[in-house]
């Protein structure tokens, strides 16, 4: 039976795609492509949003109120632009997934729109913040080394994607028709509780994408913080697997085989999440101030206020997301 269950899961007949033509393939693979690329730079761009904040409440704890609101408003188009990569990512998994093809029109719509509301605003704050002195160059060279000319160029960026999708994309899916719905209709009593928890899900993945990939390099290794920085890169990995292992896995199964393999794959997801938090914590005894000194580079916000919570959150969002999934499983395999 786990043999038949494992060819099962590596079988292309258990996926959506495997009923459909080349054309529809081939689209699928670019949204796909077009998806990770803008996940990424949603990583990157709340990760310095982050920072952002981050400054802002270090300032307000040392007292310097002034000093806080001067930052936070230089630090706006940082802002403005993580809404701008999430919105965008968001518009891209509209045509990736959902109900019916009225509810992705409609939603490729909205998002577009929010989008081109971000990189407007963005586009419009930074010219005024010039005009107004605010900026003393259109390329100060920091944070960034073009900042704020690189957020103009990316908001414009922006603004070309969401007018590309309000008038080009209906066309494009009256085309070619797009793959079926892959994601099931959430039940409206639990739609706020399902957002809430995919959306806090999205951003812990988002975090720690970046973190995972910029602490290769900000992340102390050394000065005694080695098993405790392994166990920290861990629990980044964990959390970035188990989001694309989502999407790019489970949600591409046929519906049939989603309730088949939801329980096992969430087993496997829990047993994976406690040995990384095991480890993490194995580490974190060789060092109680390993956060604050070792992981202060990627959790800026954590310390800020010393408050050491962050790391707990993050580093316990693999075991929350997988014992929803096995019980989810459960609930699915009683429905039977």
């Amino acid at each position: 039976m786990g043999e038949i269950l494992m060819k099962k899961f590596f079988s292309k007949d258990s996926f959506v795609l495997s009923s459909f033509g080349k054309a529809q393939r081939r689209q699928s693979l670019l949204v796909s492509i077009v998806l990770v690329v803008l996940f990424i730079f949603s990583a990157l761009t709340f990760f310095n949003a982050l920072y952002a904040f981050a400054d802002f409440v270090g300032s307000i704890v040392s007292g310097s109120p002034d000093a806080a609101i001067r930052d936070i408003t230089r630090s706006l188009p940082l802002i403005l632009s993580c809404f701008m990569s999430i919105w965008g990512m968001l518009l891209f998994h509209a045509l990736f997934r959902n109900v019916s093809d009225e509810k992705r029109i409609k939603s490729i719509k909205k998002n577009a729109i929010a989008l081109l509301a971000f990189a407007t605003v963005n586009f419009i704050a930074i010219i005024v913040m010039l005009i107004m002195g605010k900026f003393h160059s259109i390329v100060e060279g920091a944070p960034s080394p073009l900042y704020p000319l690189d957020s103009i160029i990316y908001s414009l960026i922006y603004v070309a994607i969401g007018v590309f999708a309000l008038v080009y994309l209906k066309k494009l899916q009256e085309k070619i028709p797009y793959v079926v719905p892959s994601r099931g209709a959430v039940v409206s009593k639990f739609r706020g509780l399902y957002c809430t928890f995919m959306s806090f899900w999205m951003l812990i993945a988002l975090f720690s994408t970046a973190s995972f990939f910029l602490g290769l390099f900000i992340v102390d290794f050394v000065h005694g913080y080695l098993l405790y920085c392994i166990g920290l890169m861990l629990i980044f990995f964990v959390n970035m697997l188990f989001i694309g292992v989502w999407e790019f896995y489970y949600n591409e199964l046929k519906e049939e085989n989603k309730k088949a393999f939801l329980l096992p794959l969430a087993i496997a997801g829990l047993v994976v999440a406690i040995i990384a938090i095991v480890l993490y914590l194995v580490g974190l005894t060789t060092g109680l101030d390993g956060p604050s000194n070792a992981g202060f580079g990627v959790l800026p916000v954590a310390f800020a206020a010393s408050v050491n919570i962050a790391t707990l959150i993050v580093a316990f969002t693999p075991i929350i997301v997988s014992v929803v999934a096995v019980i989810r499983g459960l609930l699915l395999r009683k429905k039977k």
